[in-house]
């Protein structure tokens, strides 16, 4: 994977807090771990809710899913799992996809 320059600034910049407890609670459950990355990059980030849709939840996490309704229901899983490894999380789940709040990090900034 090749990583362009602005998004490695972005990163060094403001780091992804992840837990490393969660990830070994989430075991090898890679779309999973992704979720809960995905999460904890986004959340505590947030200066207010933002709704992601179906469709863009299939186009980022779907690839192995050619039915978006097969998508949402394993997605919904693993969106189940990532939110018990990351319980300050706020996320809602509806017919349309999901609302995405700002959110305590994963883990406290040192």
């Amino acid at each position: 994977m090749l990583l362009n320059e602005e998004f490695y600034r972005a990163l060094r910049e403001h780091p992804v807090p992840v837990s490393e407890s969660a990830l070994r609670i989430i075991g090898p459950r890679s779309m999973v771990i992704d979720v809960y990355i995905w999460l904890a990059y986004r959340l505590h980030a947030l200066n207010r809710d933002v709704e992601v849709s179906w469709a863009a939840l299939h186009a980022q996490f779907g690839a192995g899913f050619q039915l978006i309704r097969k998508f949402r229901a394993h997605f919904k899983e693993c969106l189940e799992l990532a939110l018990a490894a990351y319980p300050e999380a706020r996320v809602l789940i509806d017919d349309r996809g999901v609302r995405l709040s700002p959110s305590r990090p994963a883990i406290a900034k040192l």
